[in-house]
């Protein structure tokens, strides 16, 4: 009798045993994640929780707009809620969050009488079911209640990162949780909703992303995102809420055009210019009719397809680069009063069935002006080769001879050349790496960009089938840009290597935040540690 008590109870205790050993890859990170203490509340995902928390304690009858961060750029709620004498939600953060967890969370607090603006960026990730689960792991972290807002079809994405999240969080609780410097801290919102971080100017070199192109075409938008969409609106109007498509800020420089099969941005090709003894002013927008054709059709496909209408014209939201910031879908200060008050106006004509435009636009901003310089010759200048951009600076196109050769290259501050359109020389910064500028390189194994350096962007693919596998980066990341599929064909063992005192700013970037910290590693090796 005896033997079986204890039998049943050896079997019991392997029982339980087993079932611990099963739960355990789901609860050790579970407990991990919800246990600790929130750590990303400073970084640009903390502020997701403001902004839920402001959606659903909103009283009366509001105005939503839903999007991605061209919504946080792009909007003062102030400004339409003056106008319209309700309050404005600005529920819109962050692409790598998708416009799907946006749409879920915001759902049941739409009310009979609200107005929605449904505003995701024109892009192929914003305009699908993208679904983060890392991304939203770390937006939930400071208010997890939010996780009943996820729908279950997303669960496995969640799961899927929650070891390497909660193993993330632990690492913050020990080396300090990140508080990043610049634009994008959660520190830098308003009640609304609104990014409120002082920004004068477009910061991008050559004044546009060319790694986000900017496509008017109908096959950037997922079927199933657009009946998700749908079903999205079906059930807020029949709630008793308006909703409308506003299209999102959009830099005319990235417009496309489809030559040959491929996409390529339309640059100075979408602007207007004057052209002077030595720069040229760009004064405005000008598409020509291929142009303004593709996006009236792109505009009738979403007339065709959404179940909701459209405020405006596609190409009244193209504006000239001077409205942007560091993407382009990014608005300046002066780019959020002009959006604010074109919206306004369409919304204010919308719903009284009047022509008044009641926010008057203000004059615009003054001319750019780029150089007249060369920017077709390659010049060779000590490992590298460079080319002369739009913005006055010089961008990383490839290897020299003597690059080649090298095992380091470390990018200098800045060059100069002999210009012979100009018949002078010039020196200008070193602010890009071009598109597969580092292709050639097979011997080349580490590549250093200084403190000192203004670098702006890493173009798309710039390391694809090269033998780097080390970039080290000790330059300050405001306005620097990690390139769309940047590291597209780079070696497996590649690691961006990060000065330890930018890390934490890197580390909550837009651009860069969401690189594997795998990939994206801080280093304690000086720049003199690997000059020669």
């Amino acid at each position: 009798m005896k033997k079986q008590t204890r039998s049943r109870l050896a079997r019991a205790v392997l029982t339980v045993l087993s079932v611990v050993l099963l739960l355990a890859p789901i609860a050790l990170p579970v407990g991990a994640y919800l246990l600790s203490p929130a750590v990303y509340t400073h970084t640009f995902y903390g502020e997701l929780d403001d902004k839920y928390d402001a959606l659903y304690a909103a009283e009366g009858r509001k105005i939503v707009i839903v999007g991605g961060s061209s919504v946080a750029f792009g909007y003062d709620s102030q400004t339409l809620s003056d106008l319209f004498g309700r309050p404005v939600i600005n529920f819109g953060l962050y692409a790598a969050l998708g416009t799907k967890l946006m749409l879920d969370l915001s759902e049941d607090a739409i009310r009979e009488g609200d107005i929605v603006l449904l505003a995701p960026e024109l892009d192929p990730e914003t305009l699908s079911l993208y679904f983060n689960g890392g991304a939203a792991l770390r937006a939930l972290d400071e208010k997890p209640a939010m996780l009943a807002g996820i729908k279950r079809e997303n669960y496995p994405a969640l799961l899927g990162a929650l070891w390497s999240v909660a193993g993330e969080k632990l690492r913050y609780r020990k080396d300090g949780v990140p508080d990043p410097t610049g634009v994008y801290n959660s520190r830098n919102f308003n009640a609304a909703g609104d990014l409120v971080y002082r920004r004068d100017a477009n910061v991008m070199d050559g004044y546009y992303d060319p790694t986000t192109p900017i496509i008017p075409d109908g096959t950037v938008v997922s079927p199933d995102f657009l009946d998700y969409l749908n079903a999205y609106i079906d059930r807020v109007q029949k709630k008793g809420a308006t909703v409308y498509f506003a299209f999102c800020p959009m830099n005319a420089m990235a417009l496309t055009e489809n030559r040959n099969g491929e996409e390529s941005p339309l640059a100075l090709d979408a602007l207007e210019t004057e052209i002077g003894e030595t720069k040229i002013k760009i004064t405005g927008v000008s598409l020509d009719e291929g142009a303004l054709a593709r996006c009236d059709r792109f505009q009738a496909y979403l007339t065709r397809n959404l179940h909701c209408p459209i405020l405006g014209q596609m190409t009244d939201f193209v504006y000239p680069p001077n409205y942007f910031f560091d993407t382009n879908f990014h608005l300046n200060d002066t780019g959020v009063d002009w959006h604010t008050r074109g919206i306004g106006n369409l919304l204010y004509r919308s719903e009284t069935g009047t022509d008044e435009t009641p926010l008057p636009r203000m004059g615009r901003l003054p001319d750019l002006a780029i150089p007249l310089g060369d920017m077709e010759t390659v010049y060779e200048v000590g490992d590298l080769r460079y080319r002369l951009t739009l913005s006055e600076t010089f961008s990383v196109v490839g290897l020299s001879d003597a690059g080649e050769e090298k095992e380091t290259v470390v990018l200098p501050p800045s060059i100069t050349v002999y210009d012979a359109n100009l018949e002078c020389e010039i020196t200008c910064p070193v602010a890009s790496i071009s598109s597969e500028a580092f292709a050639s390189a097979t011997r080349l194994h580490t590549v250093v960009i200084g403190d000192t350096s203004r670098m702006r962007l890493i173009g798309t693919r710039a390391f694809a089938g090269s033998s780097v596998v080390d970039l080290y980066l000790f330059c300050p990341v405001d306005g620097f840009i990690a390139g769309q599929d940047m590291l597209g064909g780079a070696r497996a063992d590649f690691k961006i290597r990060v000065g330890s005192d930018v890390y934490s700013d890197y580390d909550g970037h837009y651009s860069w935040g969401e690189i594997s910290s795998d990939v994206l590693v801080k280093t304690d090796e000086t720049l003199s540690d690997l000059v020669d």
